[in-house]
This record gives structure tokens, sequence and C-alpha cells, in this order.
């Protein structure tokens, strides 16, 4: 079964990284690090499939070579803390080929990453030989710097938004199901990119191991992480079994509890009821569902642009106005150069200049004042209580978006099981027509619902089968053909619920 796996890292000086020694390391060569003075020889790693380089077509070609791509990458950044590169590790599809593998590793570099003004530097490794031999995987090395035919630019601030690497685990399960439809056919495993709780699943998600952990447990060594998965499988093992032992007490205790024979008609009425309001209660569910509009948790760099809003518009306007005053100043001086009753009248002039003074003195004042509001607030945002501010700002909305995301998968839950139980009311309806085509008049059903529809649906469903296998396959195929015509169709004279 396909699996998905998408996770985006930095490489950091901080941490003692160079991104020409990873690059090194995924494509299994020699490279030359020219910041730091030394050669990373990775020419002995085996496990590497493919490797290669994309770029777009206006990066200079000296970056199609490795050692200067990353060595240009280093360059580009000066500072001691700076993040030089991204790292996206992707698993890829086992149920393909070596070649498929890599046409698909392309086709989602071509459109998510060098679409973007990005290169990117791939190695598709084999699955270790000692480990799980399904997993086949890619290291994709990204430059943190978008390119032109000068170089490297601005950094691609956008990739630092978490929604950014939400937007690429999308991108990057649409391609990898496209191609999996493309090669395999229409009934292809396919992948999702949501979690867990993101599909509606109470399962508990697993840790990964990790090659040390890993190496472990291969050698029959007990890990920390390996001890936290098997607790971990051992409750979601308790989870899927919990309803079927639930299912089987409700059975054990439905035997002793009364029943009463009614008319078969009956039945089937009171399954279209039972069905109706599921149905209306299912819908509720979805209207409640439609009206929850999303919420999206507003950033602490939004809430800062909400604070400095105001003092930026005010102080932009001062510089417009200050611009605007130059601008008249310098048109009147050169107005009243060509007048002879201003030159030859000296008061007129020293009058005039000293207006143009006091309208420059003021502008420049307003934008001052302006200028230093600005600062103001935001060194006020960067103290101790502007950061108080923004938290306190930003806590109650994270919250409120988290609740309504709560909300609405607990609806979609509700709605995904009420779909089902309508399924099996409808199915089980269905049945009862049969038989009643069959001549059944009539059939033993609890008396009470005591212990819940689904229990009592169970029951009719196992009752109304067994009088249908009393029947010859002939007889069963022509009342199952009869009923669903009806069903479909409505056939004349026939009333579905009569």
């Amino acid at each position: 079964m396909a699996q998905f796996r998408l996770e985006v890292s930095a490489i950091k000086r901080a941490d003692g990284r160079s991104s020409v020694a990873a690059a090194a390391y995924r494509s299994a060569t020699a490279l030359r690090d020219r910041r730091l003075e030394m050669t990373f020889d990775y020419t002995a790693k085996g496990g590497v499939a493919f490797t290669g380089l994309m770029a777009p077509a206006a990066a200079p070609e000296a970056f199609a070579d490795r050692e200067q791509l990353w060595n240009a990458a280093e360059a580009a950044d000066r500072r001691a803390d700076s993040r030089t590169a991204r790292e996206i590790l992707i698993s890829l599809p086992h149920e393909l080929s070596d070649d498929q593998r890599h046409a698909l590793v392309r086709a989602f570099i071509a459109d998510s990453l060098v679409g973007r003004g990005m290169i990117a530097d791939y190695g598709i490794h084999y699955p270790d030989a000692h480990g799980d031999a399904r997993n086949h995987h890619a290291h994709i090395l990204m430059t943190t710097r978008r390119v032109g035919a000068e170089g490297f630019g601005l950094k691609g601030r956008e990739w630092d938004n978490p929604d950014a690497v939400k937007a690429l685990r999308l991108e990057w399960a649409q391609v990898q199901n496209l191609h999996l439809r493309q090669h395999l056919g229409p009934d292809a495993p396919q992948v999702t990119h949501l979690s867990l709780a993101g599909q509606g699943q109470a399962r508990e998600p697993t840790v990964h191991l990790g090659p040390s952990a890993s190496g472990m447990e291969r050698r029959g060594e007990a890990s920390d992480r390996g001890d936290v998965n098997r607790a971990i499988e051992a409750r979601n093992g308790e989870r899927r079994e919990a309803p079927a032992r639930v299912r089987a007490l409700e059975d054990d205790l439905a035997q002793e509890a009364p029943r009463q024979t009614y008319p078969i008609d009956a039945v089937i009425r009171e399954f279209a009821a039972i069905g109706k309001a599921m149905a209306q209660e299912r819908d509720g569910w979805a209207r409640d569902l439609a009206r929850l509009a999303p919420q999206a948790a507003p950033t602490a760099r939004q809430i800062a642009a909400d604070v400095m809003v105001s003092a930026v518009a005010e102080r932009r306007e001062a510089r417009l106005a200050l611009e605007r005053v130059q601008r008249r100043i310098a048109t009147g001086r050169a107005k009243r150069g060509q007048l002879a009753r201003w030159v030859r009248d000296p008061a007129r002039m020293i009058w005039a200049k000293h207006a143009e003074l006091n309208a420059l003195a003021r502008a420049r004042v307003a934008d001052r004042t302006a200028q230093v509001r600005l600062s103001v607030r935001r060194d006020w945002l960067a103290s101790e209580a502007g950061r108080a501010y923004v938290a306190a700002r930003l806590d109650p909305a994270r919250q409120a978006a988290e609740a309504a995301r709560r909300a609405a998968r607990t609806l979609e839950r509700k709605i995904k099981r009420a779909d089902k139980r309508i399924d099996n009311v409808a199915r089980t309806r269905t049945k009862l027509m049969v038989a009643r085509e069959l001549r059944q008049a009539t059939m033993t059903a609890p008396s009470q619902m005591a212990l819940g529809v689904s229990q009592a649906v169970r029951e009719v469903d196992r009752r109304v089968v067994d009088i249908i296998q009393g029947h010859s396959p002939v007889a069963q195929k022509a009342a199952l053909d009869k009923v669903m015509a009806l069903v479909r169709g409505r056939l004349p004279g026939l009333d579905l619920d009569r």
C-alpha cells in the first residue's frame, strides 16, 4: 500500500551544518566547501539510484555544477546563523519502477519548486539493505534564495509560513496519486496528506524510529522509540477490537430481550422511518458543518502589522506632504523669478522666503513626528509589554480556530458514521422487501430497542438473511431483480412502502 511522507527541515549554520556537505552526502559525490576549506567525499556511499539538478531557465549556467551551486548558496548568506538550504524528504511508492519514481520526483520538483524560482538538487535513494524493502525515498535540497540571471536574489520568505508546507504536502499527494493512477490504473492505491485526525480516524500515529533506533530493533535490541511504538500499537489494537467486543456484548444481551412477531410490511415501514430519521439528523449535522466557517488564526506578524498600520500610514502621508511642499516651493520660486514686480520688491521677496521656510519647517516637523511615532511603536512591539500584547491577542484567536477545527472534525466523523448506518438500514430494508416478494408475511423482531437501533438492525438483518436463504437461488434472484427494479424505477402498480 502506498504511503505518504513529506518532511521539511533547514540546513542551519548554527547547527554546524553546511549545504555543500549535505549535497555531497545525498548525491554520493565529493564536493569542496570553499567557506570551510574542506572537502566532503561520499563517493564510497552506495544506495543512490538517481541524482539531478533542476533550475529555472533564468539561472546562470554555472549553477548546473553542484559544487559551484552550493558554494554560491553559502556565499550568498554571511550571517553565522543563516539557513543556507532546505531539505525535503519524501517517501516514494514502492509499487512503481525506478524510472517511474524518477519521473514522479522530477514532475513534483518542476511544478512545486522550480516553478517558484528555486533550484532543487535531488537524490533518489534505494531502501537500506537491512531495513524495510519498500522504503524508497528521495532527498531534495532546495535553495533558500530565488535565482535569476544575476545569481541569487532575495530569500523566499513564504517558505517560513507553516501554510506553505501544508500546501506543499497537498501538491505532493496530488502528483503522487496522479502518477499512481497513470501507471497502475484507476484502482491504484492512493495517498493522503491529511493526518489521522484530519481523516477522522481515532488511530494514534506512531513515531519515526530513525536510523539509530531502526538498527537497534533489527539487532533485536529494544529502543526507547520502539517501546513507544509498541505501546501505541497495543492501544490501537484495543481501539480496533473495542467496537467488535461491544457489538458481541450487545448481541449476547439481546438474546434475552423480548421478541414479537410482526407483519413484514410493518417492519419495512419501521425501517423506512428509521432511515428517514437518520437522514434528517445527518442533514442537520451537514448544515452545521456548512455554517461552521473555517477560522484562520492570525500570525504574530499580522497582529504586529495591525498595531503599526496607523503609524505607517501617518508616516507615509507626512512624507508625501513634505514632498508636495518642496515641489510647491520649487515651482513658486521659478515663477517669481520671471516676474519683474517681485524682483524689484525686496520686501516681498523676503516675505515669500519666510513663508516658504515656515511651510517647509512645518512639513519637516510633521514628517519627523510621524517617524518618531513609528519608531516608538516598533520599539514597543519589541519590548516585553509589546510581546505580551501580541501573545494575549494571539492565544484566544488560535484557541478559537482550533476549537472550530475540532468541531468540524467531530461533525465530519458524525456524518461519516451516519452515512454508514443509513446505508446499513437501506440494505436491510431491501432484504426485507426481497423476503416479502418471496411470500414471507411475518417475521420475529425485538419488541423494543433497549440496546439501540444498530443492534436491532443487526438482529433483523440476520433473521431476514436466514429467511431468504431458505428459498432456492432461482427464487432469490427473481425476487431480488424485482425489488431492485422497484427501488430504481418504482415499477407501476407497486407501492414501495405498502
